[in-house]
């Protein structure tokens, strides 16, 4: 007879909680970025606005996956043993694709082209990220790809702002970061046992949230402090 899978008291716990603090970190960032929006200049709230709307709802969707995997497995006796439930990555999947592109809109709408170029280039962009979240379930390189003509879009706009391009930079190198840890985990030591396998995966998949959305949700933040800081030197 086929014996059930396993895990033991630390794998579990050990998924469970950084679930529980990505779930927590995404929703406080979240309300951090609506919070600050309300303290800047009226042109500045929209993109922080937004991107503290699509991490909420991404939150919502990460907390689906924390119940998930607490409903896939139950403790008995000095293990947790599987109980039929599915362990719902769809929901991660779509957090991505919630949070990540409206996130790098967001940093469209911060670089503020000039207005004869506006609509033209927010609407490319537009489509852009929403190719982004269509993408993304389905090919990760093909995610890669169009996150490349994202950035190729937005990068070039902030070359003579040099501390804004080092933020912009290193929120792409975050998504990307994590997309392409998703192509190569499969070649990555996890384990050779499949409780391992599994508790490693889930922990990877989590790291990867981490990268794809609080990261780059905190330096847009970061980049909206310093482009409200230098209106306001300017307008001195």
């Amino acid at each position: 007879m086929e014996t059930l899978l396993t895990l033991s008291v630390g794998e579990y716990s050990s998924v469970e909680v950084l679930l529980h603090l990505v779930v927590a970190l995404i929703g406080m960032t979240a309300v951090l970025l609506a919070l600050t929006a309300t303290t800047l200049q009226v042109q500045l709230r929209l993109p922080l606005f937004l991107s503290a709307v699509a991490l909420g709802g991404a939150a919502w969707f990460e907390s689906g996956v924390w119940q998930s995997w607490q409903e896939a497995f139950e403790l008995a006796g000095t293990s947790y043993c599987v109980t039929g439930h599915l362990i719902a990555d769809e929901y991660r999947i779509i957090a991505w694709s919630l949070g990540v592109p409206a996130i790098l809109f967001s940093f469209g709408l911060l670089l503020r082209p000039p207005k004869t170029a506006a609509r033209s280039h927010l609407g490319i962009l537009g489509l852009a990220v929403l190719a982004l979240g269509g993408v993304a379930p389905f090919s990760v390189v093909a995610a890669v790809i169009v996150l490349c003509f994202i950035g190729s879009l937005l990068i070039p706009r902030v070359a003579h702002t040099p501390s804004l391009k080092i933020t912009l930079t290193l929120a792409f190198g975050s998504i990307a970061g994590g997309l392409l840890l998703s192509i190569f985990a499969s070649r990555l030591p996890l384990g050779s046992e499949a409780s391992t396998l599994l508790a490693h995966g889930e922990i990877l998949r989590t790291v990867i949230d981490l990268f794809s959305l609080v990261v780059p949700a905190l330096l847009l933040l970061i980049g909206t402090l310093r482009v409200s800081k230098a209106d306001q030197q300017s307008a001195l």
